[in-house]
């Protein structure tokens, strides 16, 4: 015969994000360890570790959903109808933040280039 089950209710701890975050800090000083600080709270390590993951991954999604940052770019007005278009090749690269590279043979429609940076810049 088996010994029954006695399960305790209340002993699991909740923490609101504030003391977290104050927890989380105090194990950042550089004057003391995470360890030590998970005793003086009365934690395990573990769960320090945890909370510090979770954050982590919190502010990555917050940068990775941020808008990409970069330099306005003004472009000239088209050349009037009448102007020859060059018999070149040339080709005009454009980098864009967050990996996006454009593409456009010399005198490629400029208002399609407008709309195709836009729409890569989620505009």
């Amino acid at each position: 015969m088996t010994a029954p089950h006695i399960i305790v209710a209340g002993t699991r701890r909740s923490w609101s994000p504030e003391q977290k975050r104050a927890i989380l800090a105090e194990a950042d000083d550089p004057a003391t360890t995470a360890s030590a600080t998970a005793r003086r709270h009365g934690l395990h390590s573990s769960l320090l570790f945890r909370w510090r993951r979770a954050v982590l991954a919190e502010q990555q999604a917050r940068t990775a959903s941020a808008p990409p940052t970069f330099v306005p770019l003004a472009l000239p007005p088209p050349a009037a109808a009448t102007a020859e278009r060059p018999t070149g090749s040339g080709v005009v690269e454009i980098e864009l933040a967050g990996g996006h590279r454009l593409r456009a043979e010399a005198g490629a429609d400029l208002s399609l280039l407008q709309g195709v940076i836009a729409t890569l810049l989620g505009r």
